[in-house]
């Protein structure tokens, strides 16, 4: 049973980082269209559900990348007219970001071609399967984080 048990932790382990890249390139390439790649879609997405009048840290603790990725990421949204960045009234040090009105279309294609995605890669595993899929995806990345702080 140990054995077992190694084995089938072992195939998942070798499977997370290849489905991972996967998973992003079939991201990237469904929202080409958009003229986004998956890191700049996951942003936007975030900003707009979150808000307008964000603070950095709170759009790095949403999407969970690391502040200076997301500023780098930020700074092509900027130049590209679909995220504004403003002086916060209350605090002179931070700025508040919020999506452009050039943006909102956008974001709404970008959501419609990953869901998408989804339904193209999930479509044919039953809503039990994702359901339990989900909660042990859940369990793996709350373990990753306690090891992480260790």
């Amino acid at each position: 049973m140990v054995a077992n048990r190694t084995s089938l932790e072992a195939q998942i382990a070798g499977r997370l980082l290849p489905l991972a890249r996967m998973w992003r390139k079939l991201a990237d390439e469904a929202l080409e269209g958009q003229g986004l790649s998956a890191a700049t879609a996951w942003v936007l997405t975030h900003l707009g559900r979150i808000g307008p009048d964000v603070r950095l840290t709170d759009l790095a603790e949403a999407t969970e990348i690391a502040a200076p990725s997301l500023v780098r990421l930020l700074d092509q949204l900027v130049e590209q007219g679909l995220v504004t960045r403003t002086l916060d009234d209350h605090d002179r040090r931070s700025k508040k970001l919020a999506l452009t009105d050039r943006a909102r279309p956008i974001v709404a294609a970008s959501e419609r071609s990953l869901a998408a995605l989804r339904r193209r890669i999930l479509g044919d595993i039953d809503e039990d399967t994702l359901a339990i899929t989900a909660a042990v995806l859940d369990r793996m990345s709350a373990a990753a984080i306690v090891a992480s702080a260790k």
